[in-house]
C-alpha cells in the first residue's frame, strides 16, 4: 500500500508514494518500509523509539505533534484514534464486511461471548470471536491475545482473517480500557451488549475513578446501530444516553421493566451444577453452568438474539452446549466430590461463583484461592468477606504475585478472613492437593482466581502453571 492513500485515512496530505510493507507501535516489529506509529504509554512514550524504528528500516513515523525535524510522516493530536484509522485501512477495512457484536460489562463477558458464538453457529453462521481466551474462528484457536481487546493492528489483522475465512459474524468482549485506548475507534458494531457494571479496574495504569470507568464503558454506545441492555444495573441509563437517536433499544432483566423478562433461575434437577432458567412467553432454557450469575448472562445472550431476529431453535441449541473454559467449569474427578474451577478474582465473583454452588448444597465448599499482587488491596478483603459467606474452608496461595511477596498477600486474606477456618500453602500446586486430600464425599472443592489462565506472574516472569494439569496428575496418582 503507498503511504500517500494510508495517510489519507486520517486526513493527512502526503506527497510520498513510498510502498508501506507493514504498520505497527512496536519499534522491535519494525520491518523495512514499515509505517511506524509512535504511541504513549502509561510509562513509555513510543517518541523515544522512533530513532530505533528508523534504524530497522521504518519508511514513515506517525507520532504527537511535533514530528521530529527531518522525519518522514505526520504529526497527529491522537495518535492512538489514527493507528485505530490507519489498521482499518491498511487491512482493507475487514470491518465493514462483518456483523460485529460487542459485548460489555464488569462481569460476564466472557460466557456471553461464548454463548453468543454457539448459538450464531447453530444458527448457520460462520462466527469469530475475540477476548479475554483469544481469537477463534468457530472453536478454532488462532491466537491467544494479551489483551481482552487487541491492540487496533491485531484487531484489524484478525478481522481480516476472519473475513477472508469466510467469517460472517464476529463476538467481541470490548472492555473500557479498549474504549479509554482508542483500541476500535472507527469501528461501528452491528450490536451493542450491556451486562452489567461494579466498581473494578480502578488503580494505576487503569481508571481514575468509578466516574472515569463508567464513561468509558459507556463511549462504546456511541458506535453502534442497536443496543441490549440490563434494565436491572442501575448504570444502564448512562450507557443508554450516549446512543445515536436512530439507534433501537431492547432491554433484559429478572425485574418487571424490561423487554426480555426472566421470571426464575434454578438448579436443574435432572442434571449437577446446570441451571434452567424461565424466560416470560417461552419454555425454559436449558443452561449447562451454575448459579444466576450464569442464567443472567444467558438471559442477555437471549435478548440480543432475538433483537438481531435469531431463531429460538438456535438459541436454544447454542445455549445448551455452551462451556467456557476456566468459568464454572467443572473438572471431571474420579472422586465422590465435585471440583470447579473459576477465574472469579473478587468479592462479586467470588459471590456469584460459591452461592452458585451452596445452592447445590454441597456437605462443606472447601476452597483454594489467592489474589493478584499490584492490584487493589480491598479486593483480598473482599474476596475473603464473600469465602466467610458462603465456604467452609480455605487453602490460601498464590496467584499471580507479580511483585509483591507471595506470602504478604496471603496474610492480608488471612487477617481478613479472621476465624474463618484456614491455613496458608505457598505453593499453589501443593495447595490444591492439599484441598482434594481434605475433600470428603458431597463436598465441592473450587479453585479460584486462575481459571483459564496457564501462568503464574511473578516478578514480571511467567512461570507455566494449569491447574487442570494438576489434577490430573493428582488423580493419576491415586
Amino acid at each position: 500500500m503507498k503511504l500517500s492513500q494510508l495517510l489519507s485515512a486520517i486526513g493527512a496530505d502526503c506527497p510520498q508514494n513510498t510502498d508501506i510493507t507493514a504498520l505497527t507501535c512496536d519499534s522491535r516489529e519494525v520491518v523495512p518500509g514499515a509505517l511506524f506509529v509512535a504511541l504513549e504509554g502509561a510509562n513509555v512514550d513510543g517518541r523515544a523509539y522512533i530513532s530505533d524504528a528508523l534504524e530497522r528500516g521504518a519508511a514513515a513515523v506517525v507520532c504527537r505533534s511535533p514530528l521530529p525535524e527531518g522525519v518522514p510522516g505526520v504529526a497527529v493530536d491522537d495518535p492512538r484514534a489514527a493507528l485505530a484509522l490507519l489498521a482499518a485501512e491498511f487491512y482493507g477495512h475487514p470491518e465493514k464486511a462483518l456483523t460485529l457484536i460487542a459485548v460489555t460489562g464488569t462481569k460476564g463477558k466472557t460466557t456471553t461471548a461464548h454463548m453468543l458464538r454457539g448459538i450464531l453457529t447453530a444458527a448457520g453462521h460462520k462466527t469469530g470471536m475475540i477476548g479475554t481466551l483469544g481469537a477463534y474462528i468457530g472453536r478454532e484457536p488462532l491466537r491467544s491475545t494479551p489483551n481482552t481487546t487487541p491492540e487496533p493492528v491485531a484487531l484489524h489483522r484478525t478481522l481480516r482473517q476472519m473475513a477472508d475465512a469466510g467469517c460472517t459474524h464476529v463476538v467481541m468482549e470490548v472492555s473500557s480500557q479498549a474504549m479509554k485506548l482508542n483500541r476500535v475507534h472507527g469501528i461501528t458494531f452491528a450490536a451493542a451488549l450491556f451486562l452489567n457494571l461494579s466498581p473494578d479496574h480502578i488503580g494505576t495504569a487503569e481508571h481514575a475513578d468509578f466516574g472515569e470507568y463508567r464513561a468509558c464503558k459507556a463511549a462504546l454506545f456511541r458506535q453502534c446501530r442497536l443496543a441490549v441492555g440490563n434494565a436491572d444495573d442501575p448504570n444502564w441509563p448512562a450507557m443508554a444516553a450516549q446512543l445515536p437517536a436512530s439507534a433501537p433499544i431492547a432491554t433484559f432483566g429478572f425485574g418487571g421493566a424490561s423487554d426480555v423478562r426472566g421470571l426464575s433461575a434454578a438448579p436443574d434437577p435432572d442434571r449437577p451444577l446446570c441451571t434452567r432458567l424461565n424466560v416470560e412467553g417461552a419454555p425454559p432454557y436449558a443452561i449447562p453452568l451454575p448459579g444466576r450469575f450464569n442464567a443472567a448472562d444467558a438471559l442477555a445472550a437471549i435478548a440480543i438474539c432475538r433483537a438481531l431476529d435469531v431463531p429460538d431453535g438456535a438459541v436454544r441449541a447454542g445455549l445448551a452446549r455452551t462451556s467456557v473454559p476456566g468459568r464454572a467449569q467443572r473438572y471431571p474427578a474420579p472422586a465422590p466430590y465435585s471440583v470447579v474451577i473459576d477465574y472469579a478474582h473478587n468479592g462479586a465473583s467470588f459471590d456469584a461463583i460459591l452461592s452458585a454452588l451452596a445452592e447445590h448444597h454441597p456437605r462443606r465448599i472447601i476452597l483454594v484461592f489467592g489474589a493478584g499482587g499490584d492490584r487493589p488491596k480491598m479486593r483480598r478483603r473482599d474476596m475473603a468477606l464473600a469465602a466467610v459467606r458462603w465456604a467452609d474452608y480455605a487453602v490460601l496461595t498464590e496467584d499471580n504475585p507479580r511483585s509483591e511477596p507471595a506470602a504478604d498477600i496471603c496474610n492480608h486474606i488471612s487477617a481478613a478472613l479472621g476465624d474463618f477456618p484456614h491455613e496458608t500453602v505457598l505453593d499453589r500446586r501443593a495447595a490444591i492437593c492439599r484441598a482434594l486430600d481434605l475433600a470428603g464425599p458431597g463436598d465441592a472443592v473450587a479453585l479460584l482466581g486462575k481459571g483459564h489462565e496457564r501462568y503464574i506472574e511473578e516478578n514480571g516472569v511467567r512461570r507455566p502453571f494449569s491447574e487442570w494439569a494438576v489434577l490430573d496428575a493428582y488423580f493419576m496418582q491415586r
